[in-house]
């Protein structure tokens, strides 16, 4: 009797020693396999943007995850219970091809397959902003290997109508775009000869023809504006997308007269001004009447600042009140001036082109809060930067590119009027040669 009790006793310590060690090896930041079963089968957590499923043989599984704000993808693997090793090693390979402390943004995507030992055996990430261009990693014989998937987008072209009714930005969101184009539109098309902040008046209407790039239906972002048409009440501006004879594409008038004009209006992406060009301000960090020799741009900390127009950078460091400034020196007599930066990303005695970014908005010196203070100097004076290309010309196609831009200019302009007479938006062949004959 005693020999059969320490059989049985023996048989079940050995049961209790199996069911703890299949409780060890279930990685402890990661749900077991039955949870990781009852998942698939009853559907994941709606709350949650992480899921689980089987991929293949039950010794491997698979997990997709959005990265959160402030969230970097070895925190985020961490959280899909990948061992520390295997994110070490697909770290170092996925370096190779994609830079995750630089690139990755709140909202991209990735899967990850492991297999019982929480080793990564597939990796696929899906930038949001940029979702034709993916990187997959594999795992062979030879351990794990990176590549890149570039996946088509669809192109269409398509004209869209504003109303404006206060502002610009109100107009394009109410007409289902997203303010990515209220920034090609203010900053890259009209950028020098059209004051947002001022010129549009109720009523006002803008045209555009534009093309739109998709993934399986999915509006992902834009691409040329081929031709934008402000009919305002104050101002009235025809820009057409054309490549001249040096083959740049730049923004033209009917006439074929360029857009561009030494300065730009602003010097960092549109937004609302909270205070304007006045010789008469109240200072608000002072309390006592100052001129104010620039315009305030109301703007986030670390919004990118950029140069008006090409030049030299003559300081860059603190200014007195201005704190953390840059001043370029341009052509004709020109200088401008930078306030308040929280951030200077230029040097002195580097030369920099007309919108390349020197700087970010911050709140440095006497300063209320984030704002960029901007000034234009001449010859010892200041000027305007609201008024600074009042009667300016743009410079002229040459002679021998106007035909082909007449033809462009035709073509789109008649697109608008096809909308116009109730046809909708108007579908065209990105590729085809009338709409960009210089490409």
């Amino acid at each position: 009797m005693r020999g059969r009790s320490r059989v049985w006793l023996s048989l079940v310590l050995a049961c209790l020693a199996v069911l703890v060690l299949a409780h060890l090896a279930v990685p402890q930041d990661q749900p077991a396999p039955d949870a990781i079963a009852s998942a698939v089968a009853g559907g994941a957590d709606a709350g949650n943007s992480d899921t689980w499923e089987f991929v293949g043989p039950l010794s491997a599984f698979e997990q997709t995850h959005t990265l959160r704000a402030n969230e970097s993808i070895y925190v985020a693997l961490k959280r899909c219970g990948v061992a520390d090793a295997s994110i070490a090693e697909l770290t170092r390979v996925l370096a190779r091809v994609f830079d995750t402390r630089s690139r990755c943004r709140p909202g991209d995507r990735f899967s990850v397959t492991m297999d019982v030992d929480r080793a990564v055996q597939c990796f696929h990430y899906m930038p949001e902003e940029t979702p034709e261009r993916q990187f997959l990693v594999e795992r062979d014989t030879d351990g794990l290997r990176a590549r890149v998937l570039d996946l088509p987008l669809e192109t269409s072209t398509c004209v869209v109508e504003f109303q404006i009714e206060d502002n610009l930005a109100n107009a394009v969101t109410a007409a289902g775009e997203t303010d990515a184009l209220t920034d090609i539109i203010a900053d890259d098309i009209f950028g020098s000869v059209i004051d947002f902040t001022r010129n549009p008046r109720q009523g006002d209407r803008l045209s555009v023809v534009v093309e739109k790039l998709t993934q399986d239906g999915v509006f992902v972002r834009y691409g040329r504006v081929l031709l934008a048409r402000y009919q305002g009440q104050t101002v009235h501006r025809t820009a057409v997308r054309f490549e001249g004879e040096a083959g740049r594409a730049a923004y033209y008038d009917e006439q074929g007269r360029s857009l561009t004009r030494q300065f730009m209006l602003y010097a960092l992406p549109y937004r609302g001004i909270t205070s304007r060009f006045n010789l008469r301000r109240l200072h608000p960090v002072l309390r006592c009447v100052r001129p104010h020799l620039g315009t305030d741009y109301a703007a986030a900390a670390g919004t990118p600042v950029w140069a008006t127009a090409h030049g030299l950078v003559v300081e860059a460091g603190w200014m007195g009140g201005l704190g953390k400034a840059v001043v370029i020196r341009h052509p004709n007599g020109y200088l401008t001036r930078y306030g308040h930066l929280s951030t200077i990303l230029v040097r002195k005695g580097q030369q920099v082109q007309q919108k390349q970014i020197i700087g970010r908005v911050g709140a440095t010196g006497l300063a209320t809060g984030p704002h960029l203070h901007y000034e234009i100097i001449a010859n010892g004076r200041h000027l305007n930067p609201e008024t600074i290309n009042k009667g300016m010309a743009g410079e002229q196609l040459a002679a021998s590119a106007m035909p082909a831009f007449r033809s462009t200019c035709a073509a789109l302009l008649a697109m608008l009027r096809e909308r116009e007479l109730g046809d909708g938006a108007v579908a065209a062949d990105p590729e085809s040669s009338h709409l960009s004959p210089a490409e």
